[in-house]
């Protein structure tokens, strides 16, 4: 059984909700229109078109494309600070069977089949329950040998690769 520690820092929440929405397709693509429309909106401002009211609309559609996954990571932060293990030492048991992670005196165990796939980010390791709901191990607190490890109890437990 492989044994992890680490604090659940509003740090590691940001990391992982930037890795988590940066995978998003839909935002991706909202990235992409957003760019589209800033550049239409200065060549509005430019002297291209006459309405100085449709340059701000899309300036500001643009905006709220290109900005939108720092806005959802923001908006994300807020609930984590209410979460009840957060700023807490968390210790993570990880076997071919499950995952359990202790707390204190608290915590709770989730065998492989209830979670849906996996990803592997720079931060670290994103178990997701389901599109938008995870529990992440950061890379930081396994060391090498421990990685690997983790990598052939995934492979073994056939948990999909997000």
């Amino acid at each position: 059984m492989l044994l992890i520690s680490y604090r659940l820092s509003m740090e590691l929440w940001r990391r992982f909700f930037d890795a988590h929405f940066a995978a998003d397709p839909l935002l991706q693509t909202r990235y992409f229109w957003g760019i589209v429309c800033i550049v239409i909106s200065a060549l509005g401002f430019g002297g291209i078109y006459r309405s100085h009211l449709v340059a701000g609309l899309l300036m500001a559609t643009g905006f709220f494309g290109v900005l939108s996954r720092q806005i959802l990571v923001v908006k994300s932060l807020r609930k984590a600070v209410r979460h009840p293990y957060y700023e807490q030492v968390l210790t993570v048991g990880i076997n071919r069977q499950e995952l359990v992670v202790r707390c204190g005196y608290t915590g709770y165990h989730q065998p492989w089949s209830n979670f849906v796939g996996f990803r592997e980010v720079r931060p670290g390791f994103m178990f997701y329950h389901d599109r938008q709901s995870f529990f992440f191990i950061p890379r930081q607190a396994l060391p090498r040998e421990q990685e690997i490890e983790l990598k052939g109890i995934l492979q073994e437990s056939g948990l999909a690769r997000l």
